[in-house]
């Protein structure tokens, strides 16, 4: 799934600022994606989850915890500042 991510600590400015990235799993605490660009380990992000089906998209802060050189491309993993709520939680509500 492709998605948008945006630098924290970025200006405004930057082209940096605003990351491609495809995600290949998801879990109510994290991601596993691959970026074309490296990603520092402790940086920051807003990630921008489109909507998918009848489901509303999310934005979602996260924390960079890794960043693997993979030749082509950067292998990255990226942990939610707060879990994803399970989907009996999300059904309470």
């Amino acid at each position: 799934m492709p998605l948008q991510a945006v630098r924290h600590n970025a200006p405004q400015n930057d082209p940096r600022r605003i990351i491609g990235l495809h995600v290949l799993n998801v879990s109510r605490g994290g991601v596993g994606a691959v970026a074309q660009d490296p990603l520092r380990p402790d940086e920051t992000l807003t990630l921008f989850f489109p909507p998918l089906g009848p489901g509303r998209g999310r934005d979602t802060s996260g924390l960079v915890v890794h960043c693997k050189d993979c030749g082509d491309h950067f292998a990255v993993g990226i942990a939610f500042e707060a879990p994803w709520p399970d989907r009996e939680e999300v059904r309470a509500d």
